[in-house]
C-alpha cells in the first residue's frame, strides 16, 4: 500500500508473499489469446480479422497487417525515420509510399489491370482499403480467397521492389511480378482444402495465361526473354 503524507509517499508491505499479475486476463493468469488480443485490440473492421484467419503463411499474416497499418518500410516511411536517402520508387520516377508502390504505379497498374481481366471487372483498386471492396465486388462468392490473392500479389511486388533495391535487379517488364504472384498462389493453394485447391490451382492457370497474351506484344519487341513460371518457384521458399 503508499500512502502520501507532507508529500513523502510510504509505502507499506503486507505478510503475505509476493505473486505475478497478468492484467490483460480477469482471472490474472496469463495467456496466449489474451497477448494476441492486446497487440490488436486497436485492429478495427472486419479487413484485420480477414487477414489473421486468412490460409496464408503466418509471416505474410505479419507483413499484411503491416500493410493494413502503413507500418511497411517504404522509403517515405524511412524519410520519417531521419533516413537520408531517395524517396523515388524503384519502379518509376515517382516517391514511394505504400499507396504508390503497391497500386498507383505503372508496374502496380498493369498487375491489377490483369487481375482485373481474369475476373471481368472494369477497374481497379487504387488503395488496399478499396482493393478489399473491389474483391467483394467482383468476387462476391470467394471471400475466404481474398486474402490469398491479395497477399501474394502485394508481396510479390514487395519482393520485387527489394531485389531492385539491394541487389539492383530491375524488373524487365510485370510479367515477372505476375508470375512470381501465381507461383506464391500455386504453393499457398495447398493451405486449403483438396476442392478448392484444385479450383485455385486452375484460377493461377487462367491468370497466368491471360497474363502472356496480354503482354505478348511486348515480348515480341525483344525486351528480354519472358520469365517462366518454373523459375519463380524457387521463391517459394521466401513465403514459407
Amino acid at each position: 500500500m503508499l500512502t502520501n503524507m507532507g508529500g513523502c509517499p510510504e509505502f507499506y508491505f503486507g505478510e503475505e508473499p509476493d505473486k505475478v499479475s497478468w492484467k490483460l486476463e480477469k482471472n490474472n493468469q496469463f495467456s496466449v489469446k489474451s497477448v494476441y488480443n492486446g497487440l490488436t485490440r486497436n485492429d478495427a473492421g472486419p479487413y484485420h480479422k480477414r487477414i489473421w484467419k486468412g490460409k496464408i503463411p503466418p509471416k505474410i499474416k505479419f507483413f499484411m497487417w503491416l500493410l493494413t497499418n502503413d507500418a511497411i518500410l517504404t522509403r517515405d516511411n524511412l524519410l520519417k525515420r531521419k533516413w537520408m536517402g531517395d524517396a523515388c520508387c524503384l519502379f518509376c520516377d515517382s516517391d514511394e509510399n505504400i499507396t504508390h508502390l503497391f497500386f498507383q504505379c505503372p508496374i502496380a497498374k498493369v498487375i491489377w489491370s490483369i487481375v482485373a481481366k481474369c475476373f471481368g471487372a472494369n477497374n481497379i483498386p487504387s488503395n488496399l482499403q478499396q482493393c478489399w471492396k473491389w474483391c467483394e465486388i467482383w468476387i462476391p462468392y470467394g471471400e475466404k480467397y481474398h486474402p490469398w490473392g491479395i497477399a501474394a500479389i502485394c508481396w510479390a511486388i514487395w519482393k520485387n521492389r527489394n531485389r531492385a533495391c539491394f541487389e539492383k535487379k530491375i524488373i524487365r517488364n510485370p510479367l515477372e511480378i505476375i508470375c512470381h504472384a501465381c507461383a506464391l498462389m500455386n504453393y499457398w493453394a495447398g493451405l486449403f482444402a483438396e476442392n478448392d485447391k484444385e479450383q485455385l490451382e486452375e484460377g493461377v492457370a487462367t491468370m497466368l495465361r491471360i497474363a502472356k497474351e496480354l503482354l505478348a506484344t511486348q515480348q515480341k519487341m525483344g525486351e528480354g526473354q519472358q520469365p517462366s513460371y518454373k523459375d519463380q518457384q524457387e521463391d517459394e521458399d521466401d513465403s514459407a
